[in-house]
């Protein structure tokens, strides 16, 4: 083959390439989609994720798609806390091809933490994600972080010097795999640009998708323009980002539809509700009841669960099928209580079922002392 004609046809399928990516992180509606399962907060916990996923019917024992049609919501928070992030990410863009082969769709939605990693915020990566990363080549890698570390500490004050006290702090601080997991977090690095390919904000029939909540900052806000302007703040560094990734009144971040009293946020939440023409919404990153929580008469969904071991290991599902909203706690099915429903029942078969948090002991015990609050 003639170079030119290489080249040109190499430009063109780069072209291409491009047009597909940004045609698939453009697009953030959908409709008409006959079953929705939605998985809160994974951080690091690789076991656990295939187990919530089995029981939830969305693989096999081989850990292979086995849900048709469906679309699967991921809210977020794949990495820290746990060790387990990179087998996570793969199996994650595994189910993505699959899905798709299938006539399903996998969402793996943007949440802080994945931003915090983009970013440089690394205060809750657990110490054997770098380890997991780590090359042949991580020694050297240090070494010349070091050497570009000591050389601009020279700049700064010609008279520093180096010594095997400043070396060993600085091998503490940076251990082994901690250069391949910065590059793998990067823009254009293995993790980092497969997020930023996907949304913060999605919306499939009359439901809303996100990490953190809709905060009335950012209400007004359609949710293309959301998803624009955080995978343009991911493009960036932490000291230069001020926009929705990091403020916590922004979607990745803000917690008042999961904790904020319901008298005083019900108007925000009827606002939101009217603004993206929708009768739910489905957020995760507030854990500590262990299950799926209905608030504002089903209005709002709080799914953080609690998956990984380091909350405890409280796996639990959203499925929603038409108006039908199920939640699935190790494998039991119970419908979510809407509207007037009770709470206290929904509660107290959970309780029945597995060893909860303290905090739902206190819910359920605050219940039952004044019935009337479970309406």
């Amino acid at each position: 083959m003639k170079p030119f004609i290489k080249n040109s046809l190499l430009g063109f399928l780069l072209v291409f390439i491009s047009f597909v990516v940004q045609l698939a992180t453009a697009e953030d509606h959908w409709h008409g989609v006959a079953r929705i399962v939605a998985v809160g907060d994974i951080h690091g916990d690789y076991e656990n994720f295939v187990k919530v996923l089995t029981a939830a019917g969305l693989i096999d024992r081989r850990g292979n798609w086995a849900a048709d049609d469906t679309h699967f919501v991921q809210l977020g928070d794949l990495p820290d806390r746990g060790p387990d992030t990179d087998e996570i990410i793969e199996h994650m863009k595994n189910l993505e091809r699959q899905a798709r082969r299938g006539g399903g769709m996998v969402h793996a939605l943007i949440g802080n933490h994945e931003a915090m990693n983009m970013l440089g915020d690394l205060r809750y990566v657990h110490a054997d994600e770098y380890e997991a990363l780590r090359s042949r080549r991580a020694r050297t890698l240090r070494d010349n972080l070091y050497k570009r570390l000591v050389a601009r500490l020279l700049v700064a004050n010609p008279e520093f010097v180096t010594d095997a006290a400043h070396r060993e702090e600085f091998d503490s601080l940076y251990p082994l795999g901690f250069v391949e997991h910065r590059m793998a977090w990067s823009v254009d690095g293995e993790f980092g640009s497969w997020v930023r390919a996907h949304n913060a904000v999605i919306k499939i029939n009359r439901s809303l998708f996100l990490h953190g909540g809709i905060s009335p900052e950012v209400l007004g806000t359609s949710i293309s323009e959301i998803n624009d302007r955080i995978r343009s703040d991911l493009g960036g560094t932490l000291e230069e980002v001020l926009g929705l990734s990091e403020t916590q009144s922004g979607p990745l971040w803000y917690r008042g539809l999961a904790n904020n009293d319901e008298a005083m946020e019900q108007a925000h939440v009827e606002a939101v509700l009217a603004f993206y023409d929708v009768d739910r919404i489905v957020v995760g990153h507030t854990p500590g009841l262990g299950t799926i929580v209905p608030r504002f008469g089903g209005k709002v969904l709080v799914i953080d669960t609690g998956i990984s071991a380091y909350y405890g290991g409280h796996m639990a599902s959203l499925l929603i099928e038409g108006d039908k909203l199920i939640a699935l706690q190790n494998g039991v099915a119970r419908p979510v209580p809407l509207g007037e429903e009770p709470l206290l029942p929904y509660f107290r078969s959970i309780a029945e079922q597995e060893s909860i948090p303290a905090a739902l002991q206190n819910l359920i015990e605050s219940l039952s002392i004044a019935p009337q609050l479970s309406n």
